[in-house]
């Protein structure tokens, strides 16, 4: 049988029209007398119903365009499904931060494209989220702390554009909060310790190219957990944060940069998580590596 290529275009994830992109790489996929099959998403959420409930055995490639969220979305589709077969994956640029595509060095949609059409494969790691009554996967991160203020504030801003997540972390540097939370990295305990933010990293990239965990490699079997302490003062979190997007924050003496393959917080309050540029989901969870689970074009 002569297996398709499905294509799950997002149309309303990032600033701009995506469909000349698409448009790009259908012709490209035609001329290499590949099927194509597209579907476009309506609602949030329905990546994850199309990935779930699909026959997996008539396609071999996989293609989606739209930003981490859907990116987020058609793997957790994929782990929910019956059948054990994942076709591969390939990425297009579509979203507003394309934390993901920073990894793969493919911001650029001829770049992307390009990737795709070369068929050059890499098996990556992906990360298991266990709550309390549900399990969540994510391909990217998991935030706690300030990084989920910012997320959501910036959601509410979206009418200033890209610059929404630059001013929701001014006006949190300056309204600088604390929380508590238990924490146990690998066999390690810390027990009910002060944060600013717990960011848990299978990439390099969160946001619009910040290198938050700058050792990051999406195949090594490890996740990246930046800690950063309640000790550093309001002046100091305004230098540091420019930092990020160079990767030299993890010398700060306020950051503590670790490398596991799990970890389980357990803050005092339940707490709304960012997972993959989403809020959603609350506290406890357990976070663990599940090591190169997904084959994707890179």
């Amino acid at each position: 049988m002569n297996k398709k290529t499905l294509i799950i275009h997002n149309p309303k994830s990032g600033p701009k029209s995506t469909d000349t992109m698409i448009n790009q790489l259908i012709d490209q996929l035609k001329q290499a007398n590949k099927t194509v099959q597209i579907n476009q998403t309506k609602y949030a959420g329905h990546a994850t119903k199309l990935c779930q409930n699909i026959d997996l055995h008539k396609y071999n490639n996989l293609i989606i365009c739209g930003g981490d969220g859907t990116f987020n979305e058609v793997l957790n589709g994929l782990m929910l499904h019956k059948e054990p077969f994942f076709p591969t994956l390939g990425f297009l640029p579509g979203g507003t931060g394309n934390a993901f595509m920073h990894d793969l060095k493919a911001t650029n949609p001829k770049i992307a494209i390009q990737k795709i059409i070369k068929e050059k494969t890499k098996k990556i790691d992906i990360l298991k989220l266990e709550f309390t009554h549900s399990t969540e996967y994510a391909i990217n991160i998991v935030g706690w702390g300030m990084v989920t203020d910012i997320l959501i504030l910036a959601e509410k801003m979206r009418w200033v554009g890209s610059m929404r997540y630059s001013l929701a972390s001014l006006y949190y540097i300056f309204n600088k909060a604390t929380k508590r939370t238990k924490c146990i990295i690998d066999s390690t305990e810390i027990d009910n310790k002060k944060y600013i933010f717990i960011l848990i990293c299978n990439t390099i990239h969160t946001g619009k190219g910040m290198q938050a965990a700058p050792k990051a490699l999406i195949d090594d079997g490890f996740m990246d957990i930046i800690l950063l302490k309640s000790t550093i003062s309001k002046l100091q979190l305004l230098k540091l944060f420019p930092q990020i997007f160079s990767g030299a924050h993890i010398k700060s003496p306020h950051i503590e940069y670790l490398q596991a393959k799990k970890i389980k917080l357990i803050p005092e309050t339940k707490d709304v998580l960012n997972i993959d540029g989403e809020a959603k989901c609350l506290t406890p969870v357990r976070v663990s590596v599940i090591p190169k689970k997904i084959s994707i074009f890179y």
